[in-house]
């Protein structure tokens, strides 16, 4: 019989719950106050449903509760969250002008990426100069698991988070190429640690290839990875070296800055 003590929910339940909680937050984007009945129509979910996750909202510090009316709105805990989000995309500034020098130098795309709860995001992107060249890439989401500047965000993860990836995100098979055994993952991110930087050739996307580095904070976390990517037919092994030194040497420029800046 299972210990009801010890249950941990599968990680398809576990991603529900915070899909729906994050719907109810979304919801409540407008900052007024919202009746627990709009809640359930704007979300889709049963009324009893929206009523235990917005009550777990509100004892958190992310949702208020109006006993008068029943109505909620967000909470001041996001203010937090906010402040804290803004410090963090300090770094986008801070590394635009050596992200541009890297760019003038390589002539291929180079992209800034943050890391999120499941995935990283491209803040940033500069078009190379090259005729063939990959395209910008600004905004986007970008796997942990088949991109380079993913890889090089989770290679600094600690061992609780990779492992929670694994076991959340599907790590699915892009390309024929593409890692997604977990144990072969890890191998690939130890490497990551040892060398300061990690690749990826034809897995994220057939015909394109890609190299990054961590951005490490004063605090020694990683903060953002920067990535090099082209097309793979000139990132052979002596493009590689060369790019990884010049990759390497810059990330150390945007280190100093923002450790200067903190």
């Amino acid at each position: 019989m299972t210990d009801a003590t010890h249950y941990v929910p599968a990680p398809e339940a576990r991603i529900q719950s915070v899909a729906r909680a994050k719907a109810l937050l979304d919801a409540m984007a407008g900052g007024g106050w919202v009746s627990l009945r709009d809640l359930a129509i704007r979300t889709g979910l049963v009324k009893t449903t929206a009523f235990n996750l917005i009550n777990a909202l509100v004892e958190t510090g992310l949702a208020e509760h109006h006993a008068a009316t029943g109505s909620y709105r967000l909470g001041l805990q996001h203010i937090v969250y906010g402040r804290a989000v803004e410090r963090r995309l300090d770094i986008v500034s801070i590394a635009r002008p050596h992200l541009a020098a890297l760019c003038a130098e390589t002539r291929e795309t180079i992209n800034l990426a943050l890391p999120c709860p499941v995935d990283a995001l491209i803040a940033e992107s500069l078009e190379g100069s090259h005729n063939l060249r990959v395209s910008s890439y600004s905004g986007t989401r970008a796997s942990y698991h088949s991109t380079a500047c993913g890889r090089a965000l989770l290679a600094h993860q600690p061992e609780h988070f990779r492992r929670f990836i694994y076991q959340a995100v599907p790590l699915r098979k892009l390309t024929p190429n593409t890692v997604t055994d977990p144990e072969q993952l890890e191998a690939v991110l130890e490497r990551c640690r040892a060398e300061g930087w990690t690749r990826e050739f034809e897995e994220n996307e057939p015909g394109s290839a890609c190299i990054a580095a961590p951005i490490l904070g004063p605090g020694g976390d990683v903060v953002a990875s920067v990535s090099i990517a082209g097309p793979a037919a000139r990132f052979d092994e002596p493009a590689v070296a060369r790019l990884s030194r010049l990759l390497v040497a810059n990330l150390a420029g945007i280190s100093h800055a923002l450790h200067g800046h903190g």
